[in-house]
């Protein structure tokens, strides 16, 4: 067997899809509990939440043969995932799931999610098969049954809760508190189709170093209110939450996130900031916008950031009082380094560069980072 397993992005959608169609009538009834047709399978890969949810294929060549796919919920204010799997005809008894179902796990535990759910009919024996060789804790419910195992303790995860955000909106915000003596706030804002939960990592960075961490799905992100992306809209949800945080609270931003911070801080002081690759304080125009924009991944990320940009006004950096710090990353498309450096200069910012892309949130050590640079 010569299969590479890997995390999907939102590059993967279309062949998601097709590995999708290409399941029969029964195993689409066994996967989803109905027989769906192709046009649901499709709007159900572009719904997929590449944030948030785990999201685990098996390729040969370059078809996806094989599907695990935790679709992440709350459940009394921590994360959940619910376990949908499947494999192309012709690919099955070889061992893929249970290899899918393992790289599930482990992605499980790094995202925190507290518990993995399996809902399956009874009449699916390889499903009878894999539960149990996990052991996972069975229930039964005449044809149905529900199989459940924890990945993390509640203690090491993210709690989450949706909030009330001026009339007629939500807001879904996630905290982390300190497992230190408290050394203060943090609020961590999210990029152009991102959302507060890709924080998890550097929010676990942050209550280690003594501070209490939260962070937001900006309106028309994650499980905020499904509101047009508008920049004064965006800029009052920052604006809402710090208005609940004590006046000291530390900002940072990631991308378009590191645009509202700069904002935000031409309107007040605080201790200190940390930009993770943001939009340059001169908003990038015409071929250079036109660059950012194809360097994003996903529509949904390329329509806000469109959406923002246009209507965004350059940043005065000298009302800007506040310490700032800068993390990049060398293999950026997005925010390439020139732009990064030019920043870093107007700010006379520490400057972090590391081997990474853009999607700097979820990026191994990227919360050491950060703490360095509330701190400098």
């Amino acid at each position: 067997m010569n299969y590479r397993f890997a995390s999907l992005t939102p590059a993967d959608e279309p062949a998601i899809a097709l590995h999708l169609m290409s399941l029969d009538v029964e195993d689409r009834a066994l996967r989803f509990g109905s027989p769906v047709t192709d046009d649901i399978l499709g709007v159900y890969a572009q719904g997929l939440n590449f944030n948030r949810d785990v999201a685990e294929g098996a390729w040969d060549g370059g078809r996806l043969v094989g599907l695990a796919h935790l679709a992440v919920f709350p459940e009394g204010g921590y994360p959940v995932g619910e376990l949908g799997l499947s494999i192309a005809p012709g690919y099955r008894r070889q061992g893929i799931s249970s290899l899918l179902i393992k790289h599930a796990i482990a992605r499980a535990r790094r995202f925190r999610l507290t518990r993995m759910y399996v809902h399956y009919m009874r009449r699916n024996l390889a499903m009878t098969r894999l539960v149990r060789h996990f052991g996972l804790d069975v229930e039964y419910y005449g044809d149905e049954a529900r199989a459940s195992l924890e990945v993390v303790p509640r203690a090491q995860s993210v709690w989450t809760e949706t909030r009330r955000a001026g009339p007629g909106g939500r807001l879904e915000v996630f905290h982390r508190a300190s497992v230190r003596p408290l050394r203060g706030h943090v609020l961590l804002v999210h990029g152009a189709g991102g959302d507060g939960w890709q924080w998890r990592s550097v929010m676990a960075e942050l209550a280690a170093a003594g501070y209490s961490a939260h962070a937001l799905s900006l309106s028309g992100h994650g499980r905020s209110a499904r509101a047009a992306p508008t920049l004064e809209r965006m800029r009052t949800d920052v604006a809402e939450i710090l208005a609940e945080l004590p006046g000291d609270t530390r900002l940072v931003g990631h991308s378009m996130g590191g645009y509202l911070v700069q904002r935000e801080l031409m309107e007040r002081e605080c201790p200190a900031a940390v930009l993770l690759a943001p939009v340059p304080p001169d908003v990038p125009r015409g071929q250079d916008l036109d660059a950012l924009l194809a360097g994003l991944s996903g529509r949904q990320a390329r329509m806000v950031a469109a959406s923002i940009l246009a209507e965004a006004s350059g940043v005065a950096v000298e009302r800007v009082s506040t310490p700032v710090a800068l993390i990049s990353g060398d293999r950026d498309r997005v925010m390439p380094v020139p732009w990064m450096r030019a920043t870093a200069a107007r700010y006379r910012a520490q400057w972090t560069r590391l081997p990474a892309g853009h999607n700097l949130p979820v990026v191994t050590g990227v919360g050491r980072a950060v703490v360095s640079g509330l701190l400098s």
